[in-house]
Formats: structure tokens, sequence, C-alpha cells
């Protein structure tokens, strides 16, 4: 009985020890095979990875046109947002009388006769109108008060209340000859 104990344990020793070998070289077969998967995902995301994207590259002339376009459309400048507290438009614009003296900008007085001459608050005249107000805001009259127009220019840094005169420049006094 004795030795049929031994044999039975020894065979069950003897089996165990096959299994535990045949399943362990399998599945050492499989890791294998899933970790070498692995490592060649990872290389093919990063060769694509390594694969450099050419950044766009604009000439001078195209980086021209487009500062034109922009000027010319009247688009904010939204590049000066972090270092004021409102984004700067490239052009002049109308503002309402509340608005007026708001933007901590010096402000300013002008006359607009009504031959079409723009003076300053010393009758010299203004040379450069689109710069300063913009034509268009000599169109704005009466859109909040009859005989003025409100104008913000964000370049020069400063507000202008435009008055309308009925009169020509060189029909009033002080006038130049």
């Amino acid at each position: 009985m004795l030795k049929n104990l031994l044999i039975f344990a020894a065979g069950a020793v003897i089996g165990s020890v096959a299994t535990w070998k045949l399943t362990k070289d399998k599945y050492k077969a499989i890791a294998d095979e899933e970790i070498e998967s692995v490592k060649e995902t990872f290389a093919k995301r990063k060769k694509k990875e390594d694969i450099e994207t050419p950044e766009p590259k604009f000439s001078d002339a195209d980086l021209k046109k487009l500062k034109q376009t922009i000027t010319t459309n009247g688009y904010r400048n939204y590049s000066n947002i972090a270092k004021e507290e409102e984004p700067i438009m490239a052009k002049p614009y109308v503002i309402s009388p509340e608005e007026f003296g708001e933007a901590d900008y010096p402000t300013e007085s002008l006359t607009y006769y009504a031959d079409g001459i723009l003076t300053d608050d010393r009758n010299n005249i203004i040379e450069d109108v689109e710069r300063m107000v913009g034509m268009e805001s000599l169109n704005h009259f009466g859109e909040y008060e009859d005989d003025s127009v409100f104008v913000r220019n964000d370049e020069l840094r400063t507000d202008y209340e435009i008055l309308l005169d009925n009169q020509r420049f060189y029909d009033t006094d002080g006038t130049e000859d």
C-alpha cells in the first residue's frame, strides 16, 4: 500500500512539473509576443512624433499684404490684450458721448466747417483727417447729437470731440489767409 502511495505521489509530482513547464513556456512565448507588439507600436508612434511638420513660411510680401488687409478692414488687434484692458482698433471709430474720456486718453476738441475743413482748437487745419479721426466719422453728425461727434483713436490714444460749425472756414474770424 505504501508502494502504491509513493507511485501515486511520484506521478502527481512528475505530472505537476511537466504541466508547469509546458504552461510556463507557452505563456512566456505569449508574453514575449505581446511585449514585442507593444515595442513596435511605440516605435511607430515615436517615428511619427519625430517627423517634424514644417512651419509655414510667409514672405515679407505676404505679411505686408495681411497687415494691410487687417488695417484697412478695421479688424481689432488682439496682440496686446494682456498688456491693456481693451483691444486696440486699427482705425478711429465713433463712440457715444458717455464713452468720451472714459478710456483715460487725453481729449481734444476739433471743429468741422461747412466747407469740409477740420481744424484743431487753435484753428490749425488738420491735414491727415483719415489717420486722426477717419473720414467716415464725419458722416455721423446727428447720430448722438446734432452738432457733435465723438471719436476714439486707439493708435494715437486720444478721444476727439468734433463740433460742427455751419460756417465756411475761410469766412470765420481768425482764419488762414
